[in-house]
């Protein structure tokens, strides 16, 4: 018989690879409430689920080895971005400036949104006065925040559904990462 890791080895092989007790147990089939007992050894479960878990997150693990390229590797240090009190405009003249589309809203290191130029084109239409308003008034969701360490398959699908991450090393931003970041992958 195999032997196992105890279940404060699977708890922090679980958290090194960012996955939550829920992402865990739908991926297995398992209640998150079910996930946390093991972990905290509340309960003893059966050698063959204890072992699903096991080699599920060794799997994960490897899988996430062979990926060579992380955040790190692909960011773009500097990040333009836009403060809360900014106005519209101010977000239009950084964007024609640094050519890009979308800017996170940050001060003092914390996320409070993103602005987008497809959601600048979409009021300017209906009233350009818009223009004048707080980008704050018209922002979108924050753009997610990841840690250095992510692997590229991870942010692509994060990049999917979002515009672009912020990287963040320390709980400081040190980068973004969009799809032009991956563009220039294929260059390599």
């Amino acid at each position: 018989m195999e032997v196992l890791p105890d279940f404060f080895q699977i708890k922090n092989l679980r958290k090194s690879l960012n996955i939550s007790q829920k992402e865990l147990g739908e991926k297995l089939h398992l209640s998150q409430s079910t996930i946390s007992r093991i972990e905290n050894g509340t309960i003893d479960p059966p050698y063959s689920k204890f072992k699903m878990i096991y080699e599920f997150l060794e799997n994960e693990k490897r899988s996430r080895k062979r990926s060579k390229k992380h955040a790190e590797d692909i960011l773009t240090p500097e990040i333009i971005f836009i403060k809360p009190q900014s106005t519209v405009k101010d977000a239009v003249e950084l964007m024609t400036k640094y050519n890009i589309s979308q800017i996170p809203i940050l001060e003092n290191n914390q996320n409070y949104g993103s602005i987008t130029s497809k959601r600048i084109q979409k009021y300017i239409t209906d009233d350009p006065a818009i223009l004048n308003l707080k980008v704050t008034d018209i922002k979108e969701l924050p753009f997610p925040e990841i840690e250095k360490s992510w692997n590229v398959k991870d942010i692509s699908s994060l990049l999917i559904n979002y515009p672009a991450v912020l990287v963040k090393e320390n709980k400081i931003f040190i980068g973004i990462i969009t799809d032009s970041n991956f563009l220039n992958l294929t260059n390599e």
